[in-house]
């Protein structure tokens, strides 16, 4: 049998994660199983507990993958502090769209122990100075 399909969190400034998922899904279809929360107006024990609450709201039986923008913005620090209460949450920084369409294309058939350096991968293979 094989393990339960990831959630995909993303925790951007503002509505970064709302288009970027807008986006992948223009490309790959709809996508269940993905939640956003942005950062506007909201403190960063406020963004915490929107996280927790968030993370909490998920079947116990299924992992996240938490996706944020930036690593030392209120986004990455607060997803760091988030409390996973037992949960299989993964965390993942510097968030772009290789790197999710790469997620939804193969969260069915990887492990998250082989799909997470696999983002890190794609999303780095994104960047590229023309």
């Amino acid at each position: 049998m094989s393990a339960p399909r990831p959630v995909a969190v993303l925790v951007t400034h503002g509505d970064l994660g709302l288009e970027l998922v807008r986006t992948a899904e223009s490309i790959l279809g709809p996508q269940p199983d993905v939640v956003t929360v942005g950062n506007e107006g909201l403190s960063g024990d406020q963004l915490t507990a929107a996280i927790e609450s968030r993370v909490r709201e998920l079947p116990p039986d299924r992992p996240a993958v938490v996706f944020t923008d930036l690593a030392a913005g209120s986004c990455g620090i607060a997803s760091r502090r988030v409390s996973t209460d037992g949960r299989t949450v993964r965390r993942i920084t510097g968030v772009n769209l290789p790197m999710l369409l790469e997620f939804f294309h193969y969260r069915d058939t990887l492990s998250l122990d082989e799909l997470m350096p696999r983002l890190e991968s794609k999303g780095k293979a994104g960047i590229v100075v023309l």
